[in-house]
């Protein structure tokens, strides 16, 4: 399994604000779907939540929460038991947020990123990776769309 976090961010890594992006985007939205349509998401209990606890179309998900379940999503308390549950699937983004980012980045293959060039307030941060740029990760692809810049970073395995 290829497991990839999937996240826009601004220069100070903000991701959210009240459980919400603070933000709207949407080239942002369109490259999220194209990127994960087909695949699996990965996501703590507060997306969910924002999401209407409904799953996005075209995707399977997965929702990890320790005081939460879910009749119509498989729900897990660990992100252990999360990921055996889905070592079948050939890739897994990871959507979020801010503590699921930080119990999996280092176990993440890919990071794809969407930064963001303006500042915003907010309270949901993505764990800095930045300073592991040519060790840890290699920057793969590149492409810069007015005020965002998408990334792909692999993990460097050698």
């Amino acid at each position: 399994m290829i497991l990839t976090l999937i996240a826009a961010h601004d220069p100070n890594l903000v991701i959210g604000k009240d459980g919400e992006l603070p933000w709207h985007y949407p080239e942002d939205l369109k490259f999220f779907k194209q990127t994960t349509m087909g695949h699996t998401l990965l996501m703590g209990r507060i997306v969910f939540e924002e999401l209407g606890e409904k799953l996005l179309p075209g995707r399977e998900g997965v929702v990890l929460s320790r005081s939460q379940s879910y009749p119509h999503v498989p729900t897990f308390s660990s992100i252990d038991d999360a990921l055996n549950h889905l070592s079948d699937k050939e890739r897994v983004f990871v959507i979020g947020g801010g503590e699921i980012y930080r119990q999996t980045i280092n176990m993440a293959d890919e990071l794809i990123i969407t930064e963001i060039d303006e500042a915003y307030d907010g309270d949901t941060f993505f764990p800095e990776y930045r300073d592991q740029i040519g060790e840890v990760w290699k920057e793969k692809f590149r492409q810069e769309s007015g005020s965002l810049t998408f990334l792909k970073y692999v993990r460097n395995r050698s």
